[in-house]
Order: structure tokens, then sequence, then C-alpha cells
């Protein structure tokens, strides 16, 4: 076994109706005023959301809340939540949504620790001098993680760029994941989150900062995904499924903090800025023609996949990159996701800038195979045309 290293400081408070433990929890703390950041007005007059205010006012706790948050949040919403931070003397932040609001509210309390703008660390990499503000998490999604994780994006509206930042003040203080607030995610974005979550679990699993901790984090996870996304899709109300999915996302995130991820996501993060397209979606059409790319690359890791199905109905035994393919097809078609690029009105031409964005890929040196620049065009292509033969070839 080789040496590692794994890290997660978030304390989890996990389970239905677990939002009403959070002035339980916030007493534990010396907190006096938040920020709460969240995004649209359907989140705003959401039950859980009015809970969590009248949590805070019962409790005396003073607050502002910064709403502005649109899908791949971008520098000036950024700072402005940063801004309303430093105005309002706020001393911690409280992220309630999915994975935009968490990301926001992330790089917003580093920002207004250092009063330093977000591009200085993103782009210019600038070393931060202090800790972000304490941020909590009450995530209404099951997908990105970002409530266990020590990463957030930023999207960079000159250069229309999605750019990480991994930090380890990034790990909220403290997340409340209560799977009843997930009950009403409609169904494309339970199944484009859920698929947000098997992609981060593969990509860690087959990362080549993977860990035995983080292995057995993935093997569990990825029967979880298997067993439960198609149930909470079909059956929105299904608690146990949504339980089982929060579960699983969460601690995908705790996983792929410390292991990092792959090209998958090199490519999906210029496919949201470039072209609007929803993150877990991007993920899902890429993950297999970068996969079936990588395929002499995942034999050595398969053995441990086993035991493992992403469909639930249909244990595919992996003795080859083939079916494990196999498996997130079919998982992907039961979901709607399209089956490549071209279905969504990218152009041919369009390729080229999201190439050029992906070859630049901060966790690149992470993907098991080392791509070149030339062969990385030629996945996104066979992305583009729904080509499977095409990556296989590569």
């Amino acid at each position: 076994m080789n040496p590692f290293s794994f890290y997660c400081p978030t304390k989890v408070v996990f389970g239905p109706g677990m939002i009403n433990e959070l002035d339980k929890q916030l007493s534990n703390y010396k907190f006096k005023s938040f920020l709460v950041v969240t995004g649209s007005s359907a989140t705003k007059s959401s039950a859980g959301f009015l809970k969590l205010l009248d949590i805070l006012n019962r409790n005396g706790y003073s607050y502002s809340v910064f709403s502005n948050v649109k899908p791949d949040p971008t520098a000036d919403m950024v700072r402005e939540a940063a801004a309303q931070i430093l105005k309002n003397k706020h001393d911690a932040v409280i992220a309630y949504g999915g994975g935009s609001p968490i990301d926001c509210a992330k790089s917003a309390a580093l920002m207004a620790s250092n009063n330093t703008d977000i591009m200085e660390y993103v782009l210019v990499k600038q070393t931060p001098q202090k800790p972000a503000l304490p941020v909590i998490t009450i995530p209404t999604t099951a997908g990105t993680g970002s409530e266990m994780s020590a990463a957030a994006v930023t999207t960079d509206p000159v250069s229309k760029r999605k750019i990480g930042l991994s930090h380890p003040s990034y790990f909220p203080h403290l997340s409340i994941i209560d799977p009843e607030l997930h009950i009403s995610m409609p169904a494309p974005i339970t199944a484009a989150t859920g698929l947000d979550a098997l992609t981060h679990v593969l990509e860690s699993w087959f990362s080549l900062g993977a860990n035995p901790v983080s292995d057995s984090i993935n093997a569990v996870n990825i029967n979880l995904i298997g067993t439960n996304l198609l149930k909470a899709y079909c059956e929105p109300d299904n608690i146990q499924a949504r339980s089982a999915m929060a579960y699983a996302s969460s601690t995908a995130g705790m996983a792929f903090a410390n292991t990092g991820l792959g090209m998958v996501h090199g490519f999906a993060h210029p496919l949201g800025a470039l072209f609007g397209i929803a993150h877990g979606v991007a993920n899902a059409i890429m993950l297999p023609y970068v996969f079936a790319a990588m395929k002499h690359q995942l034999t050595d890791k398969l053995a441990g996949l086993n035991a493992c199905s992403i469909i639930a109905d249909k244990t595919y035994q992996y003795e080859s990159p083939e079916k494990l393919i196999e498996g997130i097809l079919a998982l992907r078609s039961a979901l709607q996701i399209p089956m490549s690029l071209k279905e969504l009105a990218l152009s041919e031409k369009d390729l080229q800038a999201v190439h050029a964005d992906a070859c630049t890929y901060r966790m690149r040196p992470k993907s098991p195979r080392a791509f070149t620049d030339q062969e990385l065009y030629k996945v996104l292509y066979a992305a583009w045309t729904g080509d499977l033969d095409m990556a296989y070839a590569i």
C-alpha cells in the first residue's frame, strides 16, 4: 500500500428532517450574523428555505439574503456577495440550494475574508493570506458534492471560462444534509445531478490520486447510485432513494476532494461556461467517450467493481471497460440524456473553444491516460458525433 493522506473536516448532520436540528447545531458556534446565499425565487419561497429563516429569526441571529446566484456563478456574483458580507459585517455564510449557491458562498467567503478579488486567486493564482469565513451548507440537490469538498468553481465572464479553485478552508464547517429537501427536485434535475455524482465517483475511482479511503467510499457509492438514481427519478417522493443519493453525492465530494477528477470534468466545464449546458448533462454526455478512450488504463482497477451495478435491475460484471461503459450508456438512456453534443445544437466550429479550454484543465494530470492535445480533440469530436467506436479507437 502506497503512502497517502485524506482530509475532510466538515461536520455532517444527515437524515430526513435534519434541517430542524439547525438551531441546535448553530448553538455550538459563536456566529452572530450570516449572509444567506441562495438561488431562484422558487427556492426562496420553498418550505425549507422559510424554515431556515424562521430558525435564524427565532434564535436572534442577524442575517441578510443574497439570492442573485444563477447556474455557474460568475465572478461578478461572487463580488456582489462578498460586498454584502463586508457591508453587513457578517461573520459566517449559509448556502442553501444546489452546487451554484454553495460554490458562490465559498468563493465570497474567501474574498471577503481577504478583501481581495476572487480572480486574483482563480486566475492569477495568488495564495490567500487568510482562510475563508466559515460556511454552512444546506444542499437541496444530490450531485455536486460541494457540501463536503474543498473546491468551488467560478465563471470568468470575460473569458467565459469555468475555473475551479481548491482551498482547505473551502471545506464547510457544517453541512445539514436533509433528503426531504430533495423531494421537490424536478426529474431532469434529479437525472443531471445524479449523473454528476456518478461521474465524481467513477473519475475519483480511476484517478491517479485515488487511495484506499477514497476507494472504499466510491465502491459503496457506485452501488448506491445504481440502485437508487432511477428510483429517485421515477419516484420523487421515495425518501429512501433520495437519502441514498444524498449520501452518495456528499461522500463522493469528500472522496474527489482528496483524489482529484479527470478529463470528463475538463470538458464539462467549458461546455457549461461557453454554451450553458447543465454541468451534470455535460458530464453524462462526455463520460462514456472519455472512458472509451481510456479503455487500456481502466483495466487494472476494474476488478474492484466486479460486485457493483450501475443499473439496479441488471448487474454488469465489469470484466472489461466495454461492460462498464455499457452500464453507463444504459443508465444515461433511461434518464433521457442526449447521446451526443450535436443533439444540443453545438456546431463543429464550437468544438475549438471547448478543446482549447479543456487542454488547460487543472486536474488533467490526475487522468489515468496522459492524453495529448490532439487526442483530447478526437475524444471531443467523437462525443459531438455520438460515435463511441471512434472514441475506442483513439
